[in-house]
Parts: C-alpha cells; sequence; structure tokens
C-alpha cells in the first residue's frame, strides 16, 4: 500500500478497502519529543451478529507500508471492537473497547494523555450524526400542537394552583418594579420586594418571534436536549421530570453553586400550563412527591415562578408573542440573601435566551422595509403643504451652512467613514458630517430610515420611543426619551421627520417640534437634534450618504462640552447603515469592495469582547459574533471551517512564528486555520507594504493560494 504525499500527515489516517466489508488502515501518531512516532496498522472487519447488532473489530495487520517518505516510528498493536445496538427508528447506543500497546518504554503520563484523545473518537462520532436541534423541534411541534388543538380537563386542585401563582406573581403591576439594567436591550427586567419576603419577586418581559404555543412549549419542555444543556452549562447536576398528564407533571432539579462550603440546592415544583382566554400560562410552584424524597446530599430550596404568553399582531405574516416570566426562590439555608439577590440578572437572561432562541428580527424589519419601499416608489406626485416645504428647506440649507464653516476631520469607528466637526461663531453647539458609501439603492435606505422603530434602531439607552403621530406617507412626529449618566437629568426629543425626493435620491429631515400630545415635563430635560441626510444614488449596486446634524442637548456649559465631545459617536448612524446593508450580502454578491468593506468591521471591537464564551480570547468572540451578523461571512464559515479561526489570529496580530501548513483547501482544520493566521503579522513585519506582505503569506500556504484562485473576494 502506497500513500500520497497528502497523506503523510502524522495522525491522519489511511486506509485501503480489500472486500465489501473489510479494509486495512495505517496511522501514524505523533508523540512528544524524544520519542518516536508511534506507527498501527490494522485489518478491520465490519459484520453483524445474532442480535443484529452491528460490529466493527480492528487486529493488528503485519503490512509493510510505504508512505513515500523516510519515518521513524515505532510499531504499536491496537485492537478495537465497537458495538452499534440500534434502538428506536432513529437512535442506536454506541459502546467502543480499546486495547493499545504502543510499544518500547513511555512515559505513564504521555499513555494518560493520549488515552482521553483516542477515546475522543465516540465524541466525534455523536457529534457528526447528532440531529439534536431536529429531535428537539420535532418534539415541541407536538406539544404545540396538543396546546393548541386538544381540549384540557383540570382538577380543582390545578384550577387552585394556577389561580394562586397568578394572584402571587402574575397580578403584579409593572409599574411597582425597580427596574434593572438589562444586558440585553429587547428584554426588560425588574425586582421588587412583597409580602416582608428577603428574596425579591424578579421579572422580565420581551417580544418573541413564534406563537405562544410555541413559546410555551419551548418553556415547559425541560428535558430537551437543549433544555438539559443550558441547565449543566449553568451548574446543574440532575433534572428529572414526572409527566402526570398532557398539562401536568413535576419537575425535580439540583443545581450546584460551586461555593465552597455551599451544598447543592434541590428544586421540585409542579408545572401546569393552561389557556386563559386569549393568553396562556404556565406556573412552577414548590410540591412533595413519594419519588423524591428528601435526602441530606442536598439543600431543598422553594422557587414559584408565573410565564404568561400573549399574542400580539404578526408582523409580516410573522407570529408575535409577548412573553412575561415571574419568579421568586429561595435557596435556604444559612446563605445571605444579598448574594441570593445579586443574581437576578443573570436568571433573567434566562428570558433573552428564548428571545434570541426565536429571533426573526432581520425577517421582520425585512418586512416592514420593503413595505416603506413599496410606499415611497408609489409616493412621486405627492403634494406637500407650505409648512412642510419650509422644513425640508431648513434641512438642506444645513449642507450650506456646513460648507461655510472650519470643519476639523474626526476619527470614526469605520475608516469607510468620514466624520467632521464644526462650530458657527457664537453657536456654542458643535456641528457634525459624516460621509458613507453605502450597498443598497437609495429607495432601500430610505425605507430602513423611515422604520423609524425597527429593532435595530432600538438603543440600551431608550427609554421609551415612540410614532405620535403618522401624518402622511413623508411626515410623522417621532418621541424619544433617553436615559443619561445619573449625574444629569435624562433627555426627550420630540420631532417632526420628513422625507422628498431629490433627482436620483433623498432629503430625510429630523426638526425639533412642540405638541400638546407630548408636553415638556419635570422628568426629562427637552431637547434638540435636528439633522438632514442627503441619499444619492452612486450606481446601480451604491448609495452615497451625507449626514448633518447640529443637537442641543440643553443643560450646563459643561454639559454641552461633554456632548460635543462625543459628536463623532452620534454620526455613528452612518456607519450602522453601511454595516446593516453590507450584513445582508450574501456570498455570491460579494467583490473585492464587499470583502474589503467586512475586513475593515473585523477591526472594530464588538460587546462581546467584554463576555468572551468558553474560554475564547477577544478576537475569536468577535469573529463569533461578526461571523452570526453577517450573511456572507457566515456562509464562508460554513464552507471553509479554518476560516473564523485564521482571520480571529490575523486580526490579534501578534508576532509570533508560525509553522508549516501544506494541507490541500479542502482538508484545512480549524487549529491549521489559527496557524496560518499567525503567519501574516510576521508577513507584515517583514515587508515594506501590505500588498507584498500578503504576497509572500498566500505564497506561503497552499491552501491560500487555493482560496485566492477560488474566491475572488479573499485577497
Amino acid at each position: 500500500m502506497r500513500i500520497s504525499s497528502e497523506q503523510r500527515h502524522p495522525a491522519r489516517l489511511v486506509q485501503r478497502r480489500t472486500g465489501s466489508n473489510e479494509l486495512v488502515w495505517a496511522t501514524i501518531k505523533k508523540m512528544p519529543f524524544p520519542l518516536y512516532n508511534r506507527e498501527f496498522v490494522c485489518h478491520q472487519v465490519c459484520c453483524s451478529d445474532v442480535n443484529g447488532d452491528l460490529l466493527f473489530t480492528s487486529v493488528p495487520a503485519d503490512e509493510a507500508i510505504d508512505y513515500g517518505m523516510k519515518t521513524k516510528t515505532v510499531r504499536g498493536v491496537a485492537r478495537n471492537l465497537m458495538r452499534l445496538t440500534p434502538f428506536g427508528d432513529s437512535h442506536s447506543k454506541l459502546t467502543y473497547y480499546m486495547y493499545v500497546d504502543a510499544g518500547g518504554r513511555i512515559p505513564k503520563f504521555v499513555i494518560d494523555s493520549k488515552i482521553p484523545l483516542a477515546l475522543g473518537a465516540v465524541g466525534h462520532l455523536r457529534e457528526e450524526f447528532q440531529r439534536d436541534d431536529e429531535i428537539d423541534k420535532l418534539e415541541r411541534d407536538q406539544l404545540a400542537r396538543v396546546i393548541k388543538d386538544e381540549p384540557q380537563t383540570y382538577t380543582a386542585e390545578e384550577d387552585i394552583l394556577i389561580n394562586k401563582v397568578h394572584i402571587k406573581l402574575g397580578m403584579l403591576e409593572w409599574e411597582h418594579f425597580e427596574e434593572l439594567k438589562s444586558p440585553d436591550h429587547l428584554v426588560k427586567m425588574g425586582k421588587i420586594f412583597i409580602d416582608g419576603s428577603s428574596s425579591c419577586v424578579c421579572r422580565a418581559i420581551t417580544t418573541v418571534d413564534a406563537s405562544a404555543e410555541e413559546c410555551t412549549a419551548w418553556v415547559i419542555a425541560k428535558m430537551s436536549k437543549e433544555s438539559r444543556k443550558i441547565h449543566i452549562a449553568n451548574g446543574g447536576r440532575e433534572r428529572d421530570f414526572r409527566k402526570e398528564n398532557e398539562h401536568h407533571g413535576v419537575l425535580r432539579v439540583v443545581s450546584d453553586f460551586e461555593i465552597p462550603g455551599l451544598q447543592p440546592r434541590e428544586f421540585l415544583s409542579t408545572q401546569v400550563w393552561r389557556r386563559q382566554g386569549d393568553k396562556l400560562a404556565a406556573v412552577y410552584d414548590n410540591v412533595e412527591h413519594a419519588d423524591f424524597p428528601l435526602t441530606p446530599a442536598y439543600v431543598r430550596g422553594t422557587a414559584t415562578a408565573y410565564y404568561e404568553f400573549e399574542k400580539l399582531q404578526p408582523v409580516g405574516g410573522l407570529p408575535q408573542t409577548m412573553v412575561t416570566w415571574t419568579f421568586q426562590v429561595d435557596l435556604r439555608g444559612l446563605l445571605p440573601m444579598l448574594v441570593v439577590n445579586s443574581g437576578t440578572v443573570g436568571h433573567l437572561m434566562y428570558l433573552s435566551m428564548t428571545r434570541k432562541r426565536f429571533d426573526r428580527s432581520l425577517e421582520v424589519d425585512g418586512t416592514t422595509r420593503a413595505l416603506n419601499v413599496e410606499m415611497i416608489t408609489g409616493h412621486d406626485g405627492a403634494e406637500y403643504s407650505e409648512e412642510e416645504n419650509r422644513i425640508l428647506a431648513e434641512g438642506e440649507k444645513h449642507f450650506a451652512d456646513f460648507k461655510e464653516m472650519k470643519a476639523k476631520s474626526l476619527k470614526m469607528a469605520s475608516p469607510l467613514t468620514t466624520g467632521e466637526i464644526a462650530f458657527r461663531k457664537k453657536d456654542s453647539h458643535a456641528w457634525g458630517r459624516a460621509t458613507a458609501t453605502v450597498r443598497a439603492s437609495p429607495e432601500e435606505v430610505l425605507a430602513f430610515m423611515w422604520d423609524t422603530m425597527r429593532r435595530s434602531a432600538q438603543r440600551e439607552d431608550d427609554l421609551e420611543k415612540s410614532v405620535e403621530e403618522r401624518i402622511n406617507g413623508h411626515n410623522m412626529l417621532l418621541y424619544n426619551k433617553k436615559r443619561t449618566p445619573k449625574i444629569v437629568a435624562d433627555r426627550d426629543f420630540l420631532s417632526k421627520v420628513l422625507w422628498k425626493k431629490e433627482g436620483e435620491g433623498f432629503f430625510l429631515v429630523t426638526s425639533p417640534e412642540e405638541s400638546d400630545a407630548r408636553p415638556i415635563t419635570d422628568s426629562a430635560v427637552r431637547a434638540k437634534y435636528p439633522s438632514v441626510m442627503k441619499i444619492e444614488r452612486k450606481n446601480d449596486k451604491e448609495t452615497t450618504l451625507q449626514y448633518v446634524i447640529h443637537p442641543d442637548f440643553g443643560g450646563p456649559g459643561g454639559f454641552v462640552y461633554l456632548m460635543n465631545r462625543y459628536t463623532g459617536s452620534n454620526l455613528r448612524r452612518v456607519t450602522e447603515i453601511q454595516e446593516y446593508f453590507q450584513a445582508l450580502r450574501g456570498l455570491e454578491e460579494w467583490d473585492a469592495d464587499d470583502a474589503r468593506a467586512v475586513g475593515e468591521v473585523m477591526c472594530i471591537k464588538t460587546k462581546a469582547e467584554k463576555h468572551p464564551e468558553n474560554g475564547e480570547n477577544k478576537q475569536s468572540a468577535r469573529m463569533r459574533v461578526l461571523v452570526n451578523q453577517f450573511k456572507g461571512l457566515k456562509e464562508v464559515a460554513e464552507k471553509y471551517e479554518f476560516f473564523g479561526g485564521m482571520m480571529a489570529r490575523v486580526v490579534r496580530s501578534t508576532l509570533k512564528p508560525a509553522g508549516d501548513v501544506k494541507s490541500k483547501l479542502c482538508s484545512v482544520s480549524l487549529k491549521e486555520g489559527e496557524t496560518i493566521g499567525r503567519g501574516l503579522a510576521m508577513a507584515l513585519a517583514s515587508n515594506l507594504t501590505a500588498e507584498a506582505a500578503v504576497d509572500e503569506w498566500i505564497l506561503k500556504y497552499r491552501s491560500l493560494g487555493e482560496l485566492d484562485r477560488t474566491e475572488a473576494w479573499f485577497r
């Protein structure tokens, strides 16, 4: 058996079929210096036994292997037996036995480090064939059908339980809660103390892009594979569920908070769901059950929870549900309640996870944007009142005014956006201008901006935002109240927003307004944010944006000075528009300009870098977020497994020697991708120009040469 040069890499499997159910395989396993690498050659046979189990067995084969190169290896002995026992229509139990004699004298710690790698094949097989998401969805869909279509009969005890929890938690008014700062600005969070209890009642509210039945099924499916994974990831030990009927069950959960000296906590709850008019509710309350007696190994805590699922009007055919989750937990034992209550936000993030699990924000915003494009294209010939024309003329004059001022360049978050700041005589409030090119049509950009309530426009500091009045298709009254640092009063804005077609583009003007519908109150300082955006067609693919602002946030001079310092961040709206439409472009649309734009985004920090997952570094966290956000990047990462790891190392840009990777493009692993990514920093350090460095980098790795020839956007 001869092995090609592509198969020489240590630990890469090589095989030759010798029959319909047997083959010979050979592999070289890399060993740490100064040990020789180990070679294994085995004869493998596949068969079935009398019980119908499928067996794979490997025994040593006495064959000389021509690797096409000189090798110094020690021949080891390996015997394996793998048994696959089918159960059900789509499941099999896998049992793996292995005996290995690596030959020679090898330190015990080396053997101990290699055994998990060898047995890890079982885990790799499970990952390759796992269908957890598919199975969970089938079970949730079945449960949602039961909730929607099958009438339920409730006992008096079940009715009493639901009403008790509803009165205790469900009837609490939101305005009485102390609002908490939520890490997810699309989820409201709060807490309140009731009945003199030392443990607080917590509440989270959000809108989920799914039906009320789907949301209910997701929440009550506590034994789904995904739910159990979440439980384990958050310190969970055990989870059991006893089904009493279709709407009633008993849930047992054991959690370990990994605090020295603190015993794991056990919670035993009865779970009941019920339809209440046009809403659905699911309740949890403490219960005793013969199947789950008290044990001294755990401290039994108490937990009461109330979920409410309210159907909302669909958006573009997509179902919407308002989900409210209220709960109270007492961990019992000698544990300061300050510690218990401090974890409130972390617990409430479960609802954020639920929202993200069903998130279809791009589709929701896209549906509204498409309707706006249709309205804009059919708006030709619309009449504008004298007042509307006056506001539009004042907005257009801002461009001429800015040109007359002496402007200074601003450093923007993205190099693809240019920014300037200027001051007019006797005016302490700064003027700002930003310019960018967006890969979308003028109609799409205007439609995007006209949807002021889109999810991508919602901000963490928004206390309130609403369209007070839609006067006509080109004129609306918008209200926005903003949270400011505690040392200053909150700000609110009341503005007229108008647009008008101008040649091949549009003007979009925001002008401060007064209205009895939103009078000035003591709760906020009324600020002004006049702005104008010129949206001009550049070519068939691109639109140029010019954005001029002149905000007046009110307040003392020191506050004005501070706000002027943040002019660049206020101009970031142009960058956000550019990145939003870039994220919508698929890989089939990409050209060099798309790649350049995405490359620039990769160099901008993201919020995810403050909370990396699973020990990842900041750049890996950034790439994970961008791959999920940008359609084209996601397609690249699916096409090339190594791409995300490679680009994370490129962005990290540390001057460390990078090893050789001779693999073809089709077989580069994630780890090899990281090695390749490290190579660019060294190339940049040793060349005078970036172009020469990229040339050297691509020439060094054959896989990059293939990628450069295959993908027009790569270089």
